[in-house]
């Protein structure tokens, strides 16, 4: 009970919409840190995924699940949704038939709280048709891929009002890091802020594969490489946590042959977004030919396709990932 009041999160029904690889954590996390008594209704596409939710989720008396994005709206009165791209947001919401705002009655306000990472106009589209509804809408992206989403340590991204933050954030610290929570702006600047976090995280994956393969070639052990760039002025995220080849950093992707995370294609999809933004804003951009062209050629290459974008190693390297080791 004293962790409940801990997180002070209110005694109301919650929806949580794609629980996919992030979102299945993200959703288990919040439901350790809502009420006990408080429902936790989910829904995806993907019916096995359901299942296994409601199999090993507790309090299994407080969980259920529902057919369509309506009928959380029908119940819910905060609402999660954690999706793949803009498109699928746009549908989850607007549907005719079975979307969140066909089911969201008038006689109560609903918060929906939006961690997809998707391109800013989409965002902002919702938003409008959401707060002409009547109800409340937050961009809060989030950064740290599947570990930080298992441990509970994401850094979220919200951009609204000042008052929309003071209310969404403790469900961003039932999810994420709480030191890591940011008000990033107004509506929509939670996502130009992760877009251009993920942009920078792509150029530094880039440039860590160039240089432990360049390391390789000369036959340096990684891992003493690791430890040298990781005390000197190199160190980054993807030198140290998510290090490309395998057995440097035991958390990493690359342990897990590249499975599941964060993948190219997606990858692919959010360095566009960010270069998009940063052509809308007028900004210089001396990497971009190279990131696109980078990026284009990994989403086509079997070392690459469907897995983590850190796998980009194996493309750059042309090594094979039985061969990606110390």
């Amino acid at each position: 009970m004293g962790d409940q009041q801990e997180w002070n999160l209110p005694n109301v029904t919650y929806g949580f919409i794609g629980i996919g690889v992030m979102g299945y954590p993200m959703a288990q996390n919040l439901r350790k840190r809502i009420p006990q008594s408080s429902q936790l209704i989910i829904c995806d596409v993907v019916e096995a995924q359901v299942k296994k939710f409601l199999a090993e989720t507790e309090p299994k008396e407080h969980i259920a699940a529902a057919s369509t994005p309506k009928e959380i709206a029908e119940k819910c009165d905060i609402i999660i949704t954690m999706l793949p791209k803009g498109p699928h947001v746009q549908e989850v919401f607007t549907n005719e038939s079975t979307g969140l705002l066909a089911g969201a009655p008038s006689s109560k306000t609903i918060l929906f709280m939006e961690c997809s990472t998707i391109d800013t106009l989409t965002s902002n589209k919702v938003n409008d048709l959401v707060t002409k509804a009547g109800h409340k809408f937050v961009d809060a992206p989030v950064s740290g891929g599947y570990n930080g989403a298992v441990a509970g340590t994401l850094t979220f991204m919200i951009g609204g009002s000042e008052e929309l933050f003071t209310e969404v954030r403790p469900l961003a610290e039932a999810m994420g890091k709480r030191e890591n929570v940011y008000h990033c702006g107004k509506q929509g600047a939670g996502l130009a802020t992760k877009q251009i976090n993920n942009y920078l995280g792509f150029v530094s994956m880039v440039g860590t594969s160039e240089a432990f393969n360049m390391g390789r070639l000369y036959g340096l052990n990684p891992k003493t490489l690791a430890s040298v760039v990781n005390a000197s002025t190199g160190r980054c995220y993807s030198s140290s946590v998510e290090n490309p080849v395998k057995g440097v950093s035991p958390t990493a992707s690359t342990n897990r042959d590249f499975a599941g995370g964060f993948s190219t294609e997606l990858c692919r999809g959010v360095v566009e977004m960010a270069l998009q933004l940063g052509e809308q804003v007028g900004a210089k951009s001396v990497l971009r030919d190279v990131v696109l062209k980078t990026l284009e050629e990994a989403s086509e290459d079997p070392r690459c396709k469907g897995k983590d974008y850190r796998s980009i190693y194996l493309h750059l390297a042309d090594i094979q990932q039985s061969d990606n080791h110390l």
